[in-house]
């Protein structure tokens, strides 16, 4: 008598052993995906806490030397970190000096280079008056890393490359002295 013969099957095992290794894959693209995300996000906020102590060095310096405020409106202050500011002659000026040099990064060093900046920075300082006596607005504009919404902050607006305001970012405070009798 004959029997029917039976077909056994195989390569189930390596079938399913291909399927759980697609799905592992998936999963660490996943994750990388999301390390890289992670990374990027960190350095904007980095970036953003660097301006806000920034902007609060400055208001500092400003209200120490308070008798002179209106000496620190600068419509523009480009990051720079190769000049001497035990130079200028007045303290405004030192002060502006310094400040180009913090927001180029020249408190954190490796080597020569300064790396604790936020990148392709910029600072102004406003005077309010006459609606405002005694109030300033200082501001600091640098290039984020991943194209956002517009900054809303005017400072050195012209002065980024073309098509780069979805990349631009910016954060500002005001200052008031009050009138001491």
């Amino acid at each position: 008598m004959n029997h029917p013969t039976r077909h056994t099957q195989r390569g189930g095992a390596l079938m399913e052993a291909l399927i759980a290794m697609l799905i592992i894959a998936f999963g660490a693209l996943g994750f990388v995906g999301l390390q890289a995300r992670t990374a990027v996000l960190n350095l904007e906020g980095y970036q953003r806490a660097q301006a806000l102590q920034l902007l609060k060095d400055m208001e500092q310096r400003m209200l120490i030397n308070r008798a002179q405020a209106a000496s620190y409106v600068a419509a523009e202050i480009p990051a720079k970190d190769n000049e001497d500011c035990t130079v200028k002659p007045t303290v405004a000026e030192r002060d502006r000096c310094e400040w180009a040099a913090l927001i180029a990064g020249a408190a954190e060093k490796s080597g020569t280079t300064s790396v604790g900046a936020v990148t392709y920075a910029f600072g102004c300082i406003t005077s309010l008056a006459p609606l405002q006596p005694n109030t300033y607005q200082i501001s600091l504009v640098w290039q984020g890393v991943q194209k956002s919404a517009e900054s809303n902050v005017d400072c050195a607006k012209d002065k980024f490359p073309a098509g780069s305001e979805a990349l631009r970012r910016g954060v500002s405070t005001v200052v008031r002295f009050g009138t001491l009798l």
